[in-house]
């Protein structure tokens, strides 16, 4: 049929955001019986935000020369991968954290893990309200 974007109100329903949202219900009889999978669209501020801790996390070590290898490291060591079979064995490659890969949970779950990660092992020590906080403070001088 089509997807549709939906909003949660106080009382629990689901109702469409938009005209075209409107229209696809209309076409749903009272008693009628569907299939739905619930996903949460992305939200573009969380990407960024994500992408200005990683530049912020650069700019406050040695080891890594840029984001995208720190980005791949990240991947890796909080095991968000594709395995794949080689006749040497299994390879593990960094998945993809593009908006088409992951809704707003996973993504918020992945999130979570790189931060834990960058708190133990990248810079130990480092307190993760402290990161969200700089992190908040990058975001709004980049919108500046």
């Amino acid at each position: 049929m089509a997807t549709i974007l939906l909003r949660k109100r106080l009382g629990g329903t689901l109702e469409p955001i938009d005209d075209e949202g409107k229209e696809v219900l209309s076409k749903i009889a009272a008693g009628d019986l569907v299939k739905a999978d619930i996903k949460r669209p992305r939200n573009i501020h969380f990407h960024r935000k994500f992408f200005a801790m990683l530049k912020l996390v650069l700019d406050n070590q040695e080891a890594y020369k840029s984001i995208d290898d720190l980005l791949d490291v990240c991947k890796l060591r909080i095991g968000h991968v594709r395995v794949i079979q080689t006749k040497h064995g299994e390879v593990r490659v960094p998945a993809s954290i593009s908006f088409a890969s992951m809704d707003e949970s996973e993504f918020s779950q992945f999130y979570d893990k790189a931060v834990n990660w960058v708190c133990s092992e990248v810079i130990p020590g480092l307190k993760r309200a402290d990161l969200d906080a700089e992190t908040e403070e990058e975001l709004r001088a980049f919108a500046a």
